[in-house]
């Protein structure tokens, strides 16, 4: 009986944690574009691609900076302060031509900047414990195709 019990907690447990892992904080993908989870030592990171190209990254975790920090205002064409979903939200777009950390590999071979940088601070979570993404842009789709998705994120579904 305790056994049966069991097993069906644990059916239950990874219905839900599957359930939840496929995408961030329950994000909604647009068509032609998958997540996938990766590792790392502190944070959880994930990488949601699309078929044109566009990578949009995500981590969270402690000690987190704010990637779409207020305080780098000189380094933005705009940034705003949202309320998304009833949760505080920080939205920042990199210069163009300015080259950041947030300049990965992937870039497409674009110019340095225009980068989409979105984080969630995380209430409840501990000091400095935010949900970040950034998104390398080629033009006003791959905006569009970000902002999308990324203001489905609910910072309540965790674990990410």
């Amino acid at each position: 009986m305790r056994l049966t019990a069991i097993i069906f907690a644990l059916s239950a447990l990874a219905l839900t944690s599957s359930e939840n892992l496929q995408s961030p904080g329950g994000m909604r993908l647009l068509t032609g574009y998958s997540a996938t989870r990766s590792v790392e030592i502190d944070a959880a990171a994930w990488t949601i691609e699309g078929k044109n190209g566009l990578h949009i990254h995500f981590e969270s975790g402690p000690n987190e900076s704010l990637w779409a920090d207020p305080k780098e205002a000189a380094k933005y064409s705009w940034h705003r302060e949202q309320e998304i979903q009833g949760h505080k939200a920080f939205f920042a777009l990199v210069r163009p031509g300015l080259k950041t950390q947030w300049d990965r590999d992937d870039t497409r071979g674009l110019p340095p900047g225009n980068i989409l940088l979105v984080t969630f601070p995380l209430e409840g979570a501990g000091p400095d414990f935010t949900a970040n993404f950034s998104a390398k842009l080629a033009g006003p789709e791959d905006l569009a195709d970000a902002l999308l998705m990324i203001t489905t994120f609910d910072p309540s579904k965790r674990p990410f």
